[in-house]
């Protein structure tokens, strides 16, 4: 191998990107950031040429960034950077491998997703005790409510019920037809609930349907919300019923599922309902209902060492 200097062939992998591969401007400056990290691990351990480099070195600056407080997410993007540099290096026979091909980044902590109470989907829910002065126009909380209950009935993704148009429903059968991810197809029932506020909302929707819009979910001009709308509409509900959370539609999916799993202990009908290809994706709801018992165990359970105290 050449004795080349790690900040010079930094900058011509940067050019390179740019000139030769096209990349945009904001991947070009993440790779450069990224290399810039190891440029400068590199000269904490005094080096500054490729030469030098191993597996080892890289391993080192991966544990230096996880030590320093970098997330797991940052670090498998870092190493990312480093191996499209490092097969810059074996192009021009600078180095004789990919010294980070090999190497893992720390696996990242799963967050459980957050779901809402029973009594704040009552609070959500309800027509009344709404504070004073959230909604001017009292037809938009029709709107909201029939929004939120397709979300909790049917456990819509966001872009899903953005979708919605009248030849999806049919209200006698109580079925929503959707179509998802990889245009997949799928029926899932409708509550009864959900098909006494929608049509409500129907009623109502006549006055503001200037565009004969097909969608169910409209706005003042006629035209159908977009997913920002109903988003910042779902946090207007919460507001106005007392919830003091945020209120993101996808919150509401995973509340669906938690519920669902709840009461039914069936993993496959939940992946069948929410649409998820693979049951893995399902299974992190197992996790929260898990979570969930235990809540409930370590607050009524007579054994439980939380209701069970010296004094």
């Amino acid at each position: 191998m050449k004795k080349e200097n790690i900040i010079s062939l930094k900058k011509e992998y940067i050019e390179h990107i740019g000139s030769v591969l096209n990349y945009s401007p904001n991947t070009i400056n993440s790779y450069g950031r990224d290399l810039e990290f190891f440029i400068k691990f590199c000269n904490k351990i005094k080096i500054n040429s490729i030469s030098i480099l191993d597996e080892k070195i890289i391993r080192d600056f991966v544990s230096h960034l996880h030590r320093n407080g970098i997330s797991p997410k940052s670090i498998k993007r870092n190493l990312s950077s480093l191996r499209g540099f490092f097969n810059f290096l074996l192009r021009k026979k600078l180095i004789y491998k990919n010294f980070a091909e090999n190497i893992k980044s720390p696996k990242a902590e799963k967050h459980l997703p957050e779901v809402l109470q029973h009594k704040d989907i009552d609070l959500l829910a309800s027509k009344s005790h709404k504070k004073e002065g959230t909604y001017k126009n009292q037809d938009l909380l029709i709107r909201d409510l029939a929004i939120f209950e397709l979300f909790y009935s049917s456990g819509l993704r966001l872009s899903e019920l953005s979708d919605v148009q009248f030849s999806n429903i049919n209200f006698s059968d109580a079925i929503i037809r959707i179509i998802g991810k990889g245009k997949k197809t799928r029926l899932i029932p409708l509550g009864s609930k959900a098909i006494e506020a929608i049509k409500a909302w129907i009623e109502i929707r006549k006055k503001f349907d200037t565009k004969n819009s097909e969608h169910i979910f409209i706005g003042t001009n006629g035209k159908k919300l977009s997913t920002r709308s109903i988003q910042l509409r779902m946090n207007l509900l919460a507001k106005a019923s007392g919830i003091e959370q945020n209120l993101y539609p996808h919150k509401l999916r995973h509340t669906v599922a938690t519920h669902l799993l709840e009461s039914s202990g069936n993993i496959r009908a939940v992946q069948e309902f929410l649409g998820h290809e693979n049951i893995s994706t399902t299974q992190i709801y197992t996790h929260l209902d898990n979570q969930y018992l235990m809540t409930v165990y370590d607050k009524v359970h007579p054994r439980s060492k939380k209701t069970n105290k010296e004094e």
